[in-house]
Order: structure tokens, then C-alpha cells, then sequence
């Protein structure tokens, strides 16, 4: 055995003659560090055709978030097409050459929104909450994580695990509080909130931590939404939330009357 197989899990080296071994990632772990029990090993043994998969636990958890990466990039695929339908109108004499550098463009632009969609994922933007006056950055931060604690604990059943807190802009009004960006330790805790705060019966306010095209693309909703509603005779609209994906749908008269709704 090679002394530079080193475990996963525990990083040390792996001396037994048999471990495992991840199937996606090829990276290999002790089997009691992998947590695997004796039935498990021998079937991960066995030689030729095996139908039990061993996948470790960040490969586990990549594969659990795939559904929901498929859905932001189609959603971003329909953005770029209407983006692409846009750009096709206005530059119609443009040479093919500049088409495949647009095409390019749009790729390259698409790979990096879905990283910043991915990395905003488990970030949640507070308003309204009141702002320290302290001196030290350390203690104003440490201050805001106790009273996001004490808003969190109306409504969700405990207190998530705050990595880090941070006010956004300059403070230009003592008297208005700014943003509060809080970072936590996934996606799936971010959503819960993001859902469960509909129970908070504070003025403090909640929203999803969105990109600048996220942002663009929710403010020419709002704009359509306010020309449909203009219209003589029409059914009232709002914005709806389905899979995270901000739609136009008819208002649904035994609801409240918000302009955005979170499903």
C-alpha cells in the first residue's frame, strides 16, 4: 500500500490493505471514518459488477443541490434568450463575427452568474434592523448576530448558525439602520428562513441576497406588473415567487395584496 494514500475524512494515512473509495470523486477514506458498516464493506468489495455506489459526504450534498442548480440555469437560459432576442433586434446589420463574440460573451457571463447565484445562496439581507453605535467593528458586529438571534427566535423553531454579519453602504443617517448581510452555513438553512419568515410579525424585513442581474430582472417585473394592473378592466397581478423564480401570476383574492409573494 502506498504511503501517499491519505484519508479524506481524517487526512491520515491509510495503512489497511482494503478502503474505500468515493465514486464520484475518487477520493479515498478509512471505512470507519467513512462510517461504513461491516454489510456495507463487503458489498463495496465485491469484485466486478457492484450495485451499492459509496459517494462521500460532499459529493452526497452536491448531488442533492443538483435539482435546484437545473432550475437557475434554465431560468438563466430564458433570460439570455430574451437578452439574445433583444441584442438581435437592435443589431441586425452586425457581422457574424461580432455574433459569435456576443455568443461568447453570453456564456462567459452565464457561468459567472450561476458561481455569484451559487455563492449568494445561503445569504440573507435584513432592513430595518437597528444599528449599533459602538466603536469596534468586532463588538457592532457581535451585537448585530444577538439581535438577528432574538428576531430568528419569533418565528423559527431555533437560532441558525451565524458565520458572519455585515452592514452594506456607508452610514450617512444615524437614524436609518443600513442593510444587514448575514452569512449562514448553507443555502438550505437561508431558504428555510426566507420561508419561515412570514411568521415574523416585526418590522424588520427579509430578502434573498440577489445579483445585479437578479435585481435588473425583478425591477422589469415590477414595471410590467404596474402597466398590466394600469390597464382598464384588468385582473390584478403580482409577482410570485415559484422555485425561487420571480413570475407573473393573477392575484388570488383570499391573499394579501402584496406586490411579491413568496411561495
Amino acid at each position: 500500500m502506498p504511503e501517499s494514500v491519505i484519508c479524506m475524512i481524517c487526512t491520515h494515512s491509510i495503512t489497511a490493505e482494503k478502503y474505500a473509495q468515493c465514486d464520484s470523486c475518487r477520493r479515498p477514506s478509512h471505512y470507519d471514518c467513512a462510517d461504513l458498516s461491516s454489510t456495507e464493506q463487503r458489498c463495496l468489495e465485491l469484485k466486478g459488477k457492484r450495485r451499492v455506489k459509496y459517494h462521500c459526504d460532499d459529493c452526497e450534498k452536491g448531488l442533492r443541490v443538483l435539482p435546484e442548480l437545473l432550475v437557475k440555469i434554465t431560468a438563466l437560459q430564458q433570460e439570455i434568450e430574451q437578452l439574445r432576442f433583444q441584442t438581435e433586434q437592435a443589431n441586425r446589420g452586425v457581422v457574424q463575427s461580432e455574433s459569435l463574440l456576443m455568443d461568447s460573451v453570453l456564456f462567459e457571463r452565464t457561468l459567472n452568474e450561476i458561481s455569484d447565484r451559487q455563492m449568494r445562496s445561503k445569504n440573507i439581507i435584513m432592513y430595518k434592523v437597528a444599528e449599533s453605535l459602538k466603536a469596534e467593528a468586532a463588538e457592532r458586529q457581535k451585537e448585530d448576530i444577538a439581535k438577528v438571534n432574538e428576531i430568528m427566535s419569533t418565528f423559527n423553531n431555533s437560532c441558525p448558525e451565524i458565520q458572519m454579519a455585515i452592514r452594506l453602504g456607508k452610514r450617512e443617517d444615524k437614524n436609518v439602520p443600513r442593510p444587514l448581510k448575514i452569512v449562514l452555513k448553507d443555502s438550505d438553512t437561508a431558504l428555510n428562513i426566507l420561508r419561515r419568515n412570514q411568521l415574523y410579525k416585526g418590522t424588520v424585513q427579509f430578502s434573498s441576497d440577489k445579483t445585479i442581474q437578479q435585481r435588473n430582472h425583478l425591477k422589469s417585473l415590477k414595471l410590467e406588473v404596474e402597466r398590466l394592473n394600469a390597464m382598464p378592466g384588468a385582473q390584478k397581478r403580482i409577482i410570485k415567487y415559484r422555485n425561487g423564480i420571480p413570475q407573473i401570476v393573477t392575484q388570488d383574492s383570499n391573499k394579501p395584496k402584496n406586490l411579491i409573494q413568496q411561495q
